[in-house]
């Protein structure tokens, strides 16, 4: 739900008045500084098509520390869902017994490989 909230704030942010500038203001003045300043981003339209956000440098470290923070929580739920996904494979191997099944496995591998270059796959 915060999240909706959220994403409703900064539209209803961004349809303000004074978040949006055209490009001719844009190349005319300078007041539109101290509105970026305190927005943090600003829309610059042609016409009545964007042509490109002016981006603040604080505005832009906090969206890449949102985007950081959400790439390391994909990471982690991935490598949970790993784990998950793996957890009825836990058959735990040492000494010789994980020397055999390696060699094995590789064996397995290695003529798999030897039946797909002979065509007999």
């Amino acid at each position: 739900m915060t999240n909706v909230k959220d994403r409703a704030e900064v539209m209803r942010e961004a349809a303000e008045p004074g978040s949006r500038i055209g490009l001719t203001e844009l190349a005319r003045s300078s007041a539109w500084r101290s509105t970026l300043k305190k927005r943090g981003l600003l829309e610059i339209v042609d016409r009545t098509d964007t042509a490109a956000y002016l981006v603040s440098v604080e505005a832009m470290n906090d969206m890449l520390d949102s985007i950081n923070a959400l790439e390391s929580e994909i990471e982690r739920v991935t490598a949970q869902q790993l784990f998950v996904a793996r957890g009825e494979r836990e058959d735990w191997k040492a000494g010789e017994e994980l020397e055999r099944e390696a060699q094995e496995s590789l064996r397995r591998r290695a003529d798999a490989v030897r039946e797909f270059l002979d065509g007999e796959r």
